[in-house]
Formats: C-alpha cells, structure tokens, sequence
C-alpha cells in the first residue's frame, strides 16, 4: 500500500510514540453516547458515512507511523484508503467501564496499513473513540465526539461503503513550530540537577507504588457523575472565590488523599501532582481540532485534610500564571534527542514522579444543529498507569449541565481498595463543600 510521506513526528509525539513503543501506555479514550429520535440503532449504514465526513475534515485520522518508534527517523505518513470494518466494532453489551479498560490494555500496531484510532459501538450507542496520543490529546477526543454529532445530523447522499479514500489536508505542525517552547535557564539547571540529586520533596512525597519491573497496561476505571444542580452551584461557588473548577477540584483531591492516608505509617506530608495545561491557545489553535499540544503543571502539595477556598483560589492564579511557562516543559524533551529509549526505561522500577495527574476539558458543548440524534454522558480518560502518576482524574462538563469525572489507576500503581475508599471521600468533600 502506497503512503504518503508528510513530516517527522515533533518533541511530544516522539514522547508519546516512545512510550507506547515501550508498553508505558497505550491511548486515550473518549466516549458519548448517542441517541437518535426514533429510537434508531447507530448501525454501520449510519455511521460509516458520517466517519466518511471526519476523515475528510481531520488529517490525524489517516495517518500511521513510517519507522520504529525507538529510531531516530519517524514519521508521520498518510495512507491511501482506510477500511473502516477494520477499525469500528459493533458489540453487543452495554458496559463502558469493561470496554473502556479493554481499550487501555491495547496499543496500536503502528506500521500496518491502519490508522492509529480505532471505534467500538456499544448496544446502547455509546461510541468509544481510542486515540494514539501522539495524534490526540483529551481535548481532541471531545473534538471527535463534537465532529461526529455534527455528521451525523448532515444531510448527504448516503454512502456506507467500509472503504474511505484519506484526502490530501495538511496535518497541523508539532507544537514547537507553532510557539517558544524553550525553557528558561533556571528551568533547565534545576531539571538537570534534578535528575542527578532528587529533591527531598520527592522522595518523601506519597506517589503511590513504584514502578513496576515489567510493564503492566492493566487499568482500572471507575466514574462518577455530579449532577447539573450540584454542578451548577458548584461552578458559581468557584466563581464567588475566586477560584476555578480545576483549583478546587486540585483542592479536594489532595483532601481526599489526606484523609486516605491519614493513619498510613509512612506518615506522608505531600504528594506529587500533575494537572494538564492546553497549549492550543497559545498556539492559536481552536478546541474543535485534532492535535497533541498539551503540557503539565507540577506542584508538590501539603497534604491537609481540611479544604480550603483561599488554597483554591491561589491554585486558580498560579495555573493562569504557569500557563505560558509550562511551554517549557515540552521544550525540556529537546535534551532527550537520542535518549527517550534509556531514559523511559530507566523509569521501570524506581518511585514514581507523581501521585495524581488532574485534566480538565472543560464543558462538553455540542454544535448546534437539527437533526434527530444528540448526544450526552460524555467521559473520557487515558492509559498512562506504568510510569504515570498512581492515579488519574479525568474530567468533562456533560451537554446536560452534570459533570463527568473518570478516575482510572493501573493494576501495579495503587490499591483498588484505596482508590475506592480515595473517590467515597472525594465524593462525600464534594457535597460538603463550605459556602
């Protein structure tokens, strides 16, 4: 099959495509479900077309990698066709949580003629769309999911046909084509420094278990929906102090892991925290576009059992403060030329960098539009349980007002048990939260 050479892949799809080389993750998955009028199945007569549409609107969705993903030579390549009976399931049961965790445990094979995303349908219309994270973040899920609603209430010659020709679109540049990414010096030296000497902060800080020796992909995933009246009382409380849903949601978090490890006899005092931080605004790249262009935010938080609105709203200043700084941590990966290999399997049995990764997408609104399907219950979440953070709190605003939060853990990172009795406390925080 004739491809199409197109670019090298950029600083953070090398880190994604290393990392799913090496069984350190797998993908990201987002998923709505889908309700039509008349009660109507989505069959593959309906949504094949209406794939047919996304593929000629996104360019991530035709392409694969040229190149083994450890080589110093990868590239992004278009394939000619795509065969969407190989790429969409139909199954026949309706448990988002299994399918979900399947998806987790599944890489992609990367230099076959298949693209790296992949669909599965569930019986009650939920559409699971599976993403190498090198062509997609969690924004680009929603993106997706937004794209297909819109196709599916288009008006076109039905053509269900499993085999789609890829178009001839541009695909977006990597992120450090697009906006400074340098870091600055300070940055840089305390980095380095800190991969020869470990702060005390992280070595003492609880991150869970340690990475395993042997790659584990087994994920765990549990959901929890706040319903629109709380959630909507919830966002106006955020406002009134200052603070943001992301700062406060931070907040409760580490509450909650507080108060989980309040009589553990390590007596942990802090913990290691990521939270996500899109760069597509500085890049000047809308929300409705499919790319990987995000970055973290890392903080080492005291772990205090009591939730408080002014910590929030500090939170809430330094995340907007850190927004264009945290380009730097993507411009870091330019000093891991020739070394993501050693450098990620270094990783495999050392302590863990973090405790919990926070990502917030922010409110799920779908395009407005006639048609006879809409779409709700909107989750989404990601693999990154080997050498990620013990935990991941993945969070959407549902088209309904509610709020969508997926909790997912690997099988070597933390104790089912814990993350259980860990998303009661969060939960019981949440309703408790003072005025």
């Amino acid at each position: 099959m004739s491809t199409t050479r197109l670019r090298q892949i950029g600083l953070l799809e090398r880190y994604s495509a290393t990392r799913n080389f090496l069984i350190l993750d797998s993908c990201v998955v987002s998923s709505a479900r889908y309700t039509a009028g008349d009660g109507s199945p989505l069959s593959a007569e309906t949504l094949f077309p209406a794939l047919q549409i996304l593929i000629e609107t996104h360019a991530p969705l035709g392409v694969r990698f040229e190149g083994r993903e450890d080589g110093s030579d990868v590239a992004f390549v278009r394939l000619p066709t795509l065969d969407l009976s190989r790429i969409v399931t139909f199954s026949r049961h309706k448990n988002l949580r299994g399918a979900m965790e399947k998806h987790f445990a599944q890489g992609f094979d990367t230099q076959s003629d298949t693209p790296l995303w992949r669909l599965e349908v569930l019986s009650d219309n939920t559409v699971l769309f599976a993403v190498h994270h090198a062509i997609g973040d969690g924004l680009s899920g929603a993106a997706f999911h937004k794209s297909l609603i819109h196709a599916l209430r288009a008006s076109r010659p039905l053509n269900s046909s499993p085999r789609v020709a890829v178009p001839d679109i541009p695909l977006l540049a990597p992120i450090e084509d697009l906006t400074d990414v340098k870091p600055s010096l300070i940055k840089f030296g305390r980095e380095v420094y800190r991969t020869i000497v470990p702060s005390s902060k992280a070595r003492s800080a609880w991150t869970g278990h340690p990475v395993p020796e042997v790659p584990n992909l087994e994920t765990h995933v549990r959901f929890l929906t706040l319903p629109a009246l709380d959630t909507k009382d919830f966002s106006a409380a955020c406002r009134s102090h200052q603070a943001s849903v992301t700062s406060v949601l931070y907040v409760l978090t580490v509450c909650a892991l507080a108060r989980l490890l309040a009589n553990d006899p390590a007596h942990y005092k802090t913990t290691s925290a990521n939270v996500a931080i899109s760069l597509r605004g500085i890049a000047g790249i809308a929300d409705d576009v499919m790319c990987n262009y995000v970055s973290l935010h890392h903080t080492f938080p005291s772990l205090d059992t009591e939730f408080s609105w002014e910590h929030a709203a500090r939170y809430a200043a330094e995340l907007q403060q850190k927004k264009h700084k945290s380009r730097g941590v993507v411009g870091l990966l330019r000093f891991l030329t020739g070394r993501y290999v050693d450098y990620m399997s270094d990783l495999l049995g050392k302590k863990r960098e973090a405790g919990f990764v926070l990502s917030n997408l922010g409110r799920f609104q779908a395009p407005p539009g006639e048609g006879q399907w809409s779409i709700g219950e909107v989750f989404f979440g990601q693999c990154d349980v080997v050498v990620g953070a013990a935990f991941s709190m993945n969070v959407v605003g549902d088209p309904s007002g509610a709020l969508n939060i997926s909790f997912t853990w690997g099988e070597t990172s933390v104790e089912g048990t814990s993350m259980e009795t860990f998303i009661s406390i969060f939960q019981k925080l949440f309703h408790s939260l003072p005025a």
